[in-house]
């Protein structure tokens, strides 16, 4: 955030969805949000990511998740240019396959090109072109201007399918590792979450009440549910500030897990 992450990307968000820095070759992992490619080589972009606002519906077959994203470029006299990348993972370890996606910048909505990447599983990092042994994705693209004198509000919306696993449990992530990409740390980030056919009691988390033997229940929702706002039986939210996620481990996912289906006797 499984059958491809989708991981939303999310935050995902700088050059793609886990380790992250930018370099000539490479699309930085930043999982579902935007990924600075190529120009800019170093450890972070000149670009730093001032908020995002993910909103997520979790629902019984896909998950639809908007994202807005507000950068501010440190580049003096001059605009920054750089490729953003919103990654869609082609392995059995990810949440089901982006089917729909709109990328806007300022409110226009823009073309996205798809292009064919890859993960190198050692180092994950990722990479444009065809993969040598490593786990294949198609990356959406947008390469967007960003001025030195003012905000560029970056969206994007899409719909994934649900991972799921023989267990019978339902999930979803987005993963925010790779807003380590991104100049300093992120202002401030929010996330809601609306559950479609679910109810808060259907979520699996491992500081909540257990239903069963926890060896049935591998995998559980993060972050805890005690770190969550619950607004509603099927509404939710949460709110980092001043976080850098290359560095803060509890800060670079957000999974949404629902607890295994035991089988009838």
């Amino acid at each position: 955030m499984y059958i491809q992450q989708v991981l939303l990307l999310g935050v995902l968000f700088s050059i793609a969805i886990t380790p992250l820095s930018a370099n000539d070759a490479s699309i930085n992992l930043g999982a579902h949000g935007p990924e600075p490619v190529g120009e800019f080589q170093g450890e972070e972009s000149v670009v730093r990511m001032v908020s995002e606002k993910i909103d997520i519906t979790f629902g019984k077959q896909e998950t639809q998740v908007h994202c807005r994203f507000v950068f501010r470029s440190s580049k003096v006299g001059a605009n920054a240019v750089q490729m953003l990348g919103f990654p869609d993972f082609h392995t059995d370890g990810d949440t089901g396959t982006i089917y729909s996606m709109i990328s806007r910048v300022d409110g226009k909505e823009v073309a996205s090109k798809k292009l064919r990447g890859w993960q190198d599983l050692g180092t994950a990092k990722c990479h444009l072109g065809t993969s040598p042994d490593g786990a294949a994705a198609d990356f959406y693209t947008i390469t967007v201007t960003f001025p030195p004198d003012r905000d560029v509000i970056v969206e994007r919306e899409y719909k994934a399918s649900n991972g799921r696993s023989v267990m019978g449990d339902t999930f979803f992530s987005y993963t925010t590792r790779t807003g380590g990409s991104w100049k300093g740390s992120i202002e401030k980030a929010e996330f809601h979450v609306t559950l479609d056919g679910w109810k808060l009691e259907d979520l699996a988390f491992e500081d909540g009440e257990q239903r069963f033997d926890p060896r049935l229940q591998r995998k559980y929702g993060s972050p805890n549910l005690s770190e969550w706002t619950v607004e509603a039986p099927n509404k939710m939210s949460l709110v980092w500030k001043n976080f850098e996620p290359a560095v803060h481990q509890s800060r670079q996912n957000i999974h949404l897990q629902t607890w295994c289906v035991l089988p009838q006797k």
